[in-house]
């Protein structure tokens, strides 16, 4: 039997929270991805143990156009707040995807919505702006691409990589097909 870690979208998500959580360069840098990067923001608060509710969303069929309402359970893989120095508060919702992963029906248009639902709310670190990234190796965005442009950013594995290592090791590790499906 192997002593190799084998990387699950959870670990993923707990070693990116800790990248947040004990790394100002790693929050820099990812802030710098997003539209926050003009603000100087620290870290503040997050949660990695998938937050979800339950909520109405409103959602558009793509063959008819008509609206309709769903109502469901839906999380946020990785939730993380910043604060500036005027006491504004943001967040990122990041939803981390596998490069062998599937998006669930309307995962990604739901996230829009959620970020949304959350603002001002204590329980998830009372933050008043968000963005939603989703975080997924290259192959993943290569494959899932109209579905991915619902986020408003992408981030790479292949970039995280270079500053969180658990994120390299996965690829190593998908590149060599050594990860269980």
């Amino acid at each position: 039997m192997s002593n190799r870690k084998i990387f699950s979208e959870k670990i993923l998500d707990y070693a990116l929270e800790q990248g947040f959580k004990e790394s100002a360069l790693f929050s820099n840098w990812f802030l710098s991805k997003t539209r926050f990067s003009k603000i100087s923001a620290s870290y503040v608060w997050s949660r990695s143990d998938s937050p979800w509710g339950r909520f109405t969303f409103r959602i558009t069929n793509n063959d008819t156009n008509v609206e309709a309402e769903i109502t469901r359970d839906s999380e946020t893989d990785v939730l993380v707040v910043f604060e500036d120095r005027k006491d504004n508060r943001v967040a990122l919702h990041i939803e981390n995807k596998l490069a062998n992963g599937k998006f669930t029906k309307y995962q990604p248009e739901f996230y829009q919505q959620r970020a949304e639902a959350w603002l001002e709310n204590e329980k998830f670190g009372r933050y008043s702006d968000y963005e939603t990234v989703l975080v997924a190796p290259l192959e993943f965005y290569r494959n899932n691409f109209p579905e991915s442009q619902h986020f408003n950013k992408y981030v790479s594995y292949e970039e995280i990589a270079i500053l969180l290592p658990e994120f390299a090791q996965y690829l190593r590790q998908y590149k060599n097909k050594d990860l269980l499906k």
